[in-house]
């Protein structure tokens, strides 16, 4: 199995996590959490649709159900940072103007998603900028940059040694060594 199915098992399994919390009526995530110097910190989510287009409907649609999973386990809107095209919800070939769907018969899960950066504010450089927490590095959009070490969900194409996806030219390799080094 590749890395990246690696990685999809892990989200999946994380998913199922907060499935099992919100079904049990608990809460998953607090605004806050401790380190080992009881510090507190603050929890982040960085969701990423990798591709745009009505015939790639599925990435952007799993960043939206994604999105509703984490704030229904109990993250805040304002430390998740949704990076979507946005353009499958009111797409002519949508057959549900403004519904997005994860699964055939599945709930809206477009609804009430804060979406931070959208077309052309999804770019590379702003993509490593939010990363990186580099607050100057960012100009349009929600400008909402990473706080302290993110979840990141990254919905594309899977293709052995590569991503396919307008907004990462680049490996995921160069991303997570800019990532590390900070």
């Amino acid at each position: 199995m590749s890395f990246l199915g690696h990685f999809q098992l892990l989200v999946f399994l994380y998913a199922l996590l907060l499935l099992s919390a919100e079904s049990r009526k608990t809460q998953v995530f607090h605004d806050t959490e401790s380190n080992d110097d009881g510090e507190a910190g603050t929890r982040w989510a960085l969701l990423v649709a990798g591709s745009k287009g009505y015939e790639n409907n599925r990435h952007q649609a799993d960043i939206c159900h994604a999105y509703q999973l984490l704030r229904k386990g109990g993250l805040q809107d304002e430390n998740i940072i949704v990076f979507m095209y946005d353009d499958i919800a009111f797409n002519p070939k949508n057959p549900r103007s403004g519904v997005i769907i994860n699964r055939p018969g599945g709930e809206n899960v477009y609804h009430g998603v804060h979406k931070d950066y959208t077309g052309g504010a999804v770019n590379v450089d702003k993509f490593f900028s939010v990363l990186l927490g580099n607050e100057s590095g960012v100009t349009g959009g929600s400008g909402k940059v990473v706080k302290s070490g993110p979840l990141i969900y990254y919905a594309d194409h899977e293709l052995t040694g590569s991503y396919q996806c307008p907004l990462v030219t680049d490996s995921m390799q160069k991303i997570s060594s800019k990532f590390w080094r900070r």
